[in-house]
Parts: C-alpha cells; sequence; structure tokens
C-alpha cells in the first residue's frame, strides 16, 4: 500500500463492526486514534458547540495526553507508515485530507438511506429514555427529538436543520455530488460495500489484503427491513438525496463485480455438452 487507511466510520451503517474487523484485519500495523472530527450541531447552539469540543478534548487528553488536536494530526502525517490504520471516532475523509499531508485512502461501509435513518431514530430514542431525567438536558439535539417527537416528527425536525443533517454518508466520505463516482473513489476510497451485503465486502477486502477480514456484525439490523410510510421514505430521500446516489452506486459496483467472478467460475457441462463430447 502506498497510503494510509481512513476507518470512515459512518454512523449506523455496522461501523462498531468495522473498526473491529479492521483492527483484527491490520493486526501488526499502527492505529492512530482521531475522535468525532464533524461538529455538525455546533452551529444550532452554543451548548451543542460545547458538547463538541469538552468531548473531543477529552478523548484526544485520553490518548495523547494534549487537547491540541492539530499536535495529533501533525504526529500521525509524521509517524504513520503506508498501510497504517486511523479509526476511533466518527472521521470525514475531508479532514484527515486537509489536515494530514499524507495520502489518505478510506476504507467504508454504506447502508441503504431508509433503513440507516430508522434504525438512527430507533437508537437516539432509546438512549435518550435510558438518560436520567436530569441529565437528558446534555443530550444532544438530534436525540432530543428523537426522544421527543414520533419518526415523522423527527424527520420534519432533521428537514428543518437539512443543512446541518443532509447527505450525511456524502459527508463523511467529502462527496460534493458534482464529480463522477467512479474517478472519486478511485482516488480516494481504497475498498467500500453495503451493510446489507457485509460478507461480500470481508472477503474482497481479504483478497485484496492477503489476510482474512473477521467481521463481528455485532448487531444484526443491517438485515432487518423497517415499516416506513411512503410518505416518510419521501422525506428520508429530500433529506439525504446524495446517500441515495452513493448507496445505489455502489450497489451497481457489486453486482457487476459478481458478474465478473461469476463469469470466471468454470461452469458444470450440461448432460447434452457431456453427451457431446463423449460422441
Amino acid at each position: 500500500m502506498e497510503f494510509v487507511c481512513l476507518c470512515l466510520r459512518i454512523p449506523k451503517c455496522g461501523s462498531a463492526s468495522l473498526a473491529a474487523a479492521l483492527h483484527a484485519a491490520f493486526t501488526g500495523r499502527q492505529c492512530f486514534y482521531l475522535p468525532h472530527t464533524l461538529n455538525l450541531e455546533g452551529p444550532l447552539s452554543a451548548l451543542q458547540n460545547l458538547r463538541f469540543h469538552r468531548t473531543r478534548a477529552r478523548n484526544l487528553f485520553r490518548h495523547y495526553g494534549t487537547t491540541d488536536i492539530d499536535r495529533v494530526y501533525g504526529l500521525i502525517a509524521k509517524t504513520a507508515r503506508e498501510g497504517d490504520v486511523i479509526s476511533g471516532g466518527h472521521i470525514d475523509l475531508p479532514s484527515v485530507r486537509d489536515n494530514i499531508s499524507r495520502t489518505v485512502k478510506a476504507i467504508t461501509i454504506f447502508r441503504e438511506p431508509v433503513e440507516r435513518c430508522r434504525s438512527e431514530y430507533d437508537y437516539l430514542n432509546q438512549g435518550y429514555f435510558k438518560k436520567p431525567p436530569l441529565s437528558r438536558f446534555d443530550a444532544s439535539a438530534k436525540q432530543r427529538a428523537a426522544g421527543r417527537y414520533s419518526f415523522g416528527g423527527y424527520l420534519d425536525f432533521l428537514l428543518e436543520h437539512v443543512d446541518v443533517y443532509g447527505d450525511l454518508a456524502a459527508r463523511y466520505l467529502g462527496w460534493d455530488g458534482e464529480e463522477e463516482l467512479a474517478p472519486y473513489f478511485a482516488r480516494y476510497v481504497f475498498h467500500s460495500g453495503v451493510l446489507e451485503e457485509v460478507e461480500t465486502f470481508a472477503r474482497d477486502l481479504g483478497e485484496k489484503i492477503g489476510r482474512d477480514v473477521p467481521f463481528p456484525h455485532e448487531n444484526a439490523t443491517g438485515r432487518r427491513r423497517s415499516t416506513v410510510a411512503a410518505g416518510d421514505r419521501s422525506r428520508i430521500e429530500r433529506l439525504f438525496p446524495r446517500d441515495v446516489t452513493l448507496y445505489e452506486w455502489q450497489l451497481s459496483q457489486l453486482a457487476s463485480t459478481k458478474s465478473r467472478a461469476a463469469a470466471r467460475q468454470p461452469r458444470r457441462p450440461t448432460a447434452l455438452a457431456e453427451n457431446y463430447s463423449r460422441s
């Protein structure tokens, strides 16, 4: 490899399992920690901005003994070797590209946007009610919305702040919707797949790096289909138009890969062909 790998964890896309799989698959390589890099909710309020910087500072100090993320970026740029991994929080590719003067390529998993959005709502809603009532004031704005509203109301809240919450996967990947995806992926992505076909993702990554990739799949949500009303689906598609494009493009790449693999497989001769060969 002539680049550093980034474990690009898109929320509610099996990202914990992805991080565990890469940690096992890249055993022997250095793994550099970075916390969450996107301060999505900072523009919404001073409280949300404080929450982001407070959590980032704590995590940086725990791992590096400093709260200065620029120093950490410099450390990674100086000491990372080709084939090492950057992992940790939900890290967006543009932040890494802008702050680390190294070639970095992502390894990531996408998920069907409707399923991802519904899964996120359920996760946030359940987490909100697990918090002690006095602690809920310190929840994220998105989690408070999930705790207070129905799924439809939650989508309305996201749409009111589409500049903050829209096109989540595309934002983490850094794709603006303008550049063609094939050259963009060739330049910035080492390997990608979809949660719904995680075995294919793990097998193909293993072939690229020459070792098994054990994918623990710590949650089973990738295979469960949610019941989402047509109106809610329409709103989700308005929230994540680039994410829909990304997901459909990734599916088309999988279909193409499967077709090529099938063409390479030796075919079992039909009875007619066997008879012909013996005559």
